[in-house]
């Protein structure tokens, strides 16, 4: 045993000192006890006769009634009302008028103003304890403690926004000593095993720091001071060096002595004085920092010189620790549980990896032998040892002298195997002398180990190597002890604080909260593969496929839906509902194939998954939609749109299947009970009113349901209903618009634009149902019909003898993605007997850049077939000449909105300008789309635009009146019709 230690036996003997029962009061105060049931006065500080003016001696109070001597305002029965723990400060008074002389001598200090005194009081038992501090009363007084109050709010609001403790302890211990007015502040943390540790430290000018790092050994402040600490968390002594007075009279009727644990004025023991003495401090104001329910650490604040009066610590100043000590607590606490979650992020991502990797592999072993190294890296471990239902496996780098069951036969021999309950073993310490070494392991200096009990005792482990650590210390810590008259014993206080340094030796790295959960959990984890590999319980195994989705691993519908109705028959208003969809994901099974859809799915759901917390629910319902229940503390939208946004950032990154780099976006409905219903179908439908409204305006967003959408959606519904039995009953038709050359004045080709003739809406615009096709993948049917009639037409012109000119048809991109595109439209050409220069393929500039490889490839093949391409509404894009190179193309439209423009906009003139001649110099052909006048016409003309398009020559016809109207077009062109030339 080392010198500077002291026995187990010896320490509880210490701790059992009833520090809390003093029957002292710090002498710049007075205090009275009083029986709640009579009013009565039982028992007072002596020091009373000395602060109350004109009492001859403190005894006069005893027995007396308390309004006799105090005069409150409130209720009778207020005494029941006061806390138990925490004084709270009291408007009464005290009447000094009753024993004052009509005037105090000149040479007296002795107040008579009671309003110089404020009064704080908390409940002990059946007994009020009532306790009166000197106040700040005068003008210039209250004005520095109120700016002081000001100023110190104002500068703690900046504390909240700190986000790193290593930084925001020593800022908050500067604060503290800045505005409490101490010699020296410093914030100390309680070590594991109740030994202290200053991480921060601030002092005034007059010093400088000296115990920042350093420790103090846990019987510095010992186990009785810790758990006094814990509940009375606001700590002053005002004078080190002045005698405290006693109580009067010492016991309490019945002969109890009064408990002051959270007496603004107890007085400390003898040996605490001492320490204070021997380091110099002669008053101190000490916070707790409780966090959890756990006593964290001490905001501790030293002074050299005393803190009475007129330098007493008043109730603003109070009011302003309490803060600071409320925003540390909560700051450590938020920040603490920071950066464990980042801890338990990490490891939730390995273990998932690892469930994954588990549930694909055929042998648990092997995929251990695998993920060994990221594991032992995850927990900084050297050995990771698992023994789970015949599962033994012990590795880590290096030979191993002893073979795995030996090694988990010395852990098992470590554990009572009668306790049947799941726990987790910590040691840090197996190479001191202590512990004994694991004989298989005597490397070791540490270990942690989870357990269960599943038929018999399972269990997995990871060691830790030895770190010699050099500790400093607040002073060699020396224990000595003096006895005490009832037998018991106490520590005597260290006289020396000089630093000294002590080289630890046998033990590792600490292990953390953070790292035995997630132990546990690799447990849980092997226990349940394990399971499912000898399948030992069928049912587990049923019941888990029951309740998630295969594919994903994620909860499935029925889970999701029971949980939401669960918890909205418990009126449990706490989470928004989000209704995912990836858009366009059909193309993706059409274009690659199931299997890579079901990959797309998977790295979805595992982006989400690392994207939530442990309170969100996330489910598959099936397909491609998921939904989460996203837990909030207000059920603001905002918050719920906010976090959807980070999702679309998520999804936006490129899915890498089998080195094919697909891109995805994904819309999201959000519903918020109980606003938008009371039940999951009504959470549900709405989420997917708000899902569908979020895919019409564009996809790729998020959208909250609002009651106008039920409206709009059944609409809707109807024309999406209706339009996917157009093609069925004929109502789609196709009308033609020329397109004229602007030199020759001749129609050179025409464009095939498709119509519905909605049987009770009558003409529907394409602009209404052509986006509602494409939102509900009618669209490819709709581009066939429109390539079969436009074939269909140029065929019987020929046969009829009319003239044919080049025909162009608009596709859409989901056309594009198909896989058979080239085929179909070539197959149509050969059924029709119509040769490839007839036909003429557009898309949008929007589509091409969306998928460039894709559109690339089937232009070309396009080209191969015979059959002219053309990028259709160029310049609302990218207008890219460096992309533009890149696609086989023979022409480009300029888009109408340009046309429009360009006379009225110089800028729209001079970007038009510049398209056309674009177009020009990679020897396309250009066409503008919108000519409506004849100074558009002749514009374009002047600047080398080859074709025009638009209502100035024709609006869009039937095929019965085309020819007539190219006719007609050619001859007022060629007459010279007003306004031509």
């Amino acid at each position: 045993m080392r010198k500077d230690t002291i026995s187990a036996e010896l320490e509880k003997a210490c701790a059992q000192e009833p520090i809390h029962l003093l029957g002292t009061v710090q002498p710049h105060g007075f205090l009275m006890a009083v029986d709640v049931a009579s009013g009565t006065i039982v028992q007072v500080s002596s020091g009373i006769a000395r602060h109350w003016p004109g009492l001859a001696n403190a005894e006069a109070l005893v027995g007396a009634p308390l309004l006799e001597w105090v005069e409150r305002g409130d209720r009778p029965d207020a005494l029941d009302a006061l806390p138990l723990t925490q004084p709270m400060a009291l408007p009464w008074r005290a009447r000094f008028e009753r024993t004052a002389p009509d005037r105090s001598p000149p040479e007296s200090a002795m107040s008579t103003n009671s309003a110089d005194w404020e009064c704080l009081g908390h409940r002990s038992g059946k007994l009020a304890v009532l306790e009166w501090l000197p106040q700040a009363t005068t003008a210039e007084q209250l004005h520095v403690q109120s700016r002081t109050i000001s100023d110190i709010v104002a500068v703690i609001a900046r504390l909240r926004h700190n986000d790193r403790t290593d930084t925001f302890l020593p800022e908050c211990a500067r604060i503290v000593q800045v505005f409490a007015d101490f010699d020296r502040v410093m914030i100390y943390r309680f070590l594991p095993d109740d030994s202290g540790e200053v991480l921060a430290e601030h002092t005034s000018d007059r010093y400088q720091p000296k115990f920042i790092g350093l420790r103090f050994p846990a019987t510095d402040i010992p186990a009785q001071a810790r758990a006094l600490y814990l509940t009375n968390r606001l700590r002053v002594l005002a004078d080190v060096e002045a005698a405290p007075d006693t109580l009067v009279p010492p016991q309490l009727p019945g002969g109890a002595v009064l408990d002051q644990s959270h007496c603004m004025l107890r007085g400390l023991s003898p040996v605490h004085l001492v320490y204070l003495r021997n380091m110099g401090v002669r008053a101190t104001l000490t916070m707790s920092i409780v966090i959890d329910g756990k006593l964290w650490g001490l905001i501790a604040c030293h002074h050299h010189a005393p803190k009475v009066p007129p330098y007493q610590i008043r109730e603003g100043l109070r009011q302003v620790c309490e803060l600071a000590a409320e925003v540390t607590n909560m700051r450590i606490e938020t920040l603490s549980k920071l950066e464990a979650a980042e801890v338990r992020l990490r490891f939730n991502a390995i273990l998932s990896q690892l469930h994954q990797a588990l549930m694909l592999g055929e042998d648990i072993t092997e995929v251990l032998r695998q993920r060994l190294p990221e594991l032992l890296a995850a927990f900084d471990a050297n050995t990771l040892g698992v023994c789970v239902n015949g599962l033994v496996y012990v590795a880590g780098p290096g030979r191993r002298p002893h073979p795995a069951d030996h090694v988990v036969a010395d852990v098992l021999a470590r554990l009572d195997q009668t306790q049947r309950a799941p726990g987790v073993h910590m040691w840090d310490d197996l190479l001191t002398l202590d512990q004994s070494a694991l004989p298989s392991l005597p490397q070791a200096a540490g270990m942690l180990l989870a357990h269960r009990y599943e038929e018999h005792t399972i269990f997995c482990f990871v060691t830790r190597p030895e770190v010699v650590q050099q500790v400093r210390w607040a002073g060699q810590p020396h224990k000595e002890t003096a006895a005490l008259p009832d037998g018991q014993v106490r520590l005597e206080p260290r006289r020396s604080f000089a630093e000294w340094q002590q080289q630890v030796q046998g033990r590792c790295a600490p292990w953390s909260a953070a790292e035995a959960e997630a132990l546990q959990s690799l447990l849980q984890l092997l226990s349940e593969v394990n399971k499912l590999r000898v399948n030992r319980t069928l049912h587990e195994k049923l019941h888990w496929r029951a309740h998630h989705d295969q594919l994903t691993g994620l909860y499935n519908r029925r889970t999701m839906e029971d949980e939401v109705n669960r918890r909205l028959e418990a009126r449990q208003f706490d989470a928004a509902l989000l209704l995912f969809d990836l858009d366009h994901f059909k193309r993706i099974n059409d274009a690659y194939g199931h299997a890579t859809g079901d990959q797309v799915l998977l790295q979805f759901s595992r982006r989400l998954s690392a994207e939530i917390r442990d309170c969100d629910l996330l489910a598959r319902l099936g397909g491609d939609e998921f939904v989460l229940v996203f837990q909030m503390d207000s059920l603001d939208p905002a918050v719920a749109l906010a976090f959807a946004e980070r999702l679309h950032q998520t999804v936006a990154k490129p899915f890498d299947i089998n080195g094919q780099q697909l891109r995805m976006t994904v819309s999201v409905g959000l519903a918020i009970p109980p606003d938008h219903g009371r039940a999951v179908s009504e959470l549900l439908r709405r989420a997917d009113l708000a899902l569908y409204h979020a895919k019409s305006q564009g996809r790729s967003r998020s959208a909250v349901f609002d009651a106008s959408m039920e409206s709009d959606q059944m609409n809707l519904y109807l024309l999406e209903r209706d339009l996917n039995e157009a093609v069925k009953k004929n109502e789609l038709s196709l009308v033609f618009q020329p397109k004229v050359d602007l030199a020759s004045r001749h129609v050179v080709g025409i464009e095939a634009l498709v119509r519905w003739n909605h049987p009770t809406r009558g003409e529907t615009p394409p602009t209404t149902f052509i986006p509602l096709a494409e939102r509900s993948d009618q669209i490819v049917r709709i581009d066939r019909w429109v390539m079969r009639h436009a074939v269909q037409a140029q065929a019987r012109w020929r046969a009829q003898g009319l003239a044919t000119l080049p025909m162009a048809v608009n596709l859409s991109m989901a056309d594009i993605m198909s896989t058979n595109l080239v085929e179909y439209l070539g197959d149509l050409l050969d059924e029709f007997q119509v040769p490839a220069a007839a036909i003429e393929v557009e898309v949008t500039e929007s589509c091409a850049m969306r998928e460039l490889g894709k559109t690339r490839s089937v232009l070309a093949a396009l080209n191969l077939r015979g059959i002219s391409t053309t990028l259709d509404d160029f310049g609302t894009g990218f207008s890219s000449l460096s992309y533009l190179r890149q696609l086989p193309l023979q022409s480009i439209k300029i888009d109408q909105s340009f046309t429009f423009s360009m006379l009225e906009d110089p800028n729209a003139e001079k970007l038009t300008q510049a398209i056309v001649a674009m177009g020009v110099a990679l020897k396309m052909l250009v066409v503008a789309e919108g000519v409506e006048s004849e100074q558009q016409m002749n514009w374009l003309l002047a600047h080398g635009c080859h074709l025009g398009q638009g209502y100035y020559f024709s609006a869009p016809v039937s095929s019965d009146d085309i020819h007539a109207v190219i006719s007609g077009i050619e001859l007022r062109l060629a007459q010279g019709a007003p306004g031509l030339h």
